[in-house]
C-alpha cells in the first residue's frame, strides 16, 4: 500500500472535506430566504382556505383548490432544503414527487 507524505495527506483530506461542504454562504442565505417565503405562502394558503370555507356555498364553483395537497408539497420542498443545508449522513433520497395538480372537482 502506498504511503502518502503528510503534506499530501493534508491536501487530500482538505480536498475531500471541501467537496462535502453542502452549500456556500450566499447559497445558504438564498435558501434560507426561500424557506421564509415558503412559510409566507403557507400562511397565505391558510387565509385563503379559511376564506373559501366561509364563502357562500352558492358562490362555489365546480372545482376547488386542494389546500391540503399544496401544503403537503410545500412541506416536502422545505424538508428537502433543510436536508440539503444540514445533512446528517448519507440517506436514501425521498422519491415522492410534488403533486403539482391542485384543482379538484367537488363531489
Amino acid at each position: 500500500m502506498k504511503s502518502f507524505r503528510p503534506a499530501t495527506r493534508l491536501l487530500l483530506c482538505g480536498g475531500v472535506l471541501g467537496l462535502t461542504s453542502p452549500a456556500s454562504a450566499s447559497e445558504k442565505d438564498e435558501l434560507a430566504s426561500a424557506q421564509r417565503m415558503i412559510v409566507q405562502v403557507q400562511v397565505s394558503l391558510e387565509r385563503a382556505r379559511v376564506a373559501a370555507v366561509q364563502a357562500d356555498p352558492s358562490e362555489r364553483g365546480r372545482y376547488f383548490f386542494d389546500y391540503q395537497r399544496a401544503n403537503s408539497d410545500l412541506k416536502t420542498i422545505s424538508a428537502g432544503i433543510d436536508r440539503y443545508l444540514e445533512p446528517t449522513r448519507a440517506q436514501p433520497r425521498d422519491l415522492s414527487g410534488v403533486a403539482g395538480n391542485y384543482r379538484r372537482e367537488r363531489p
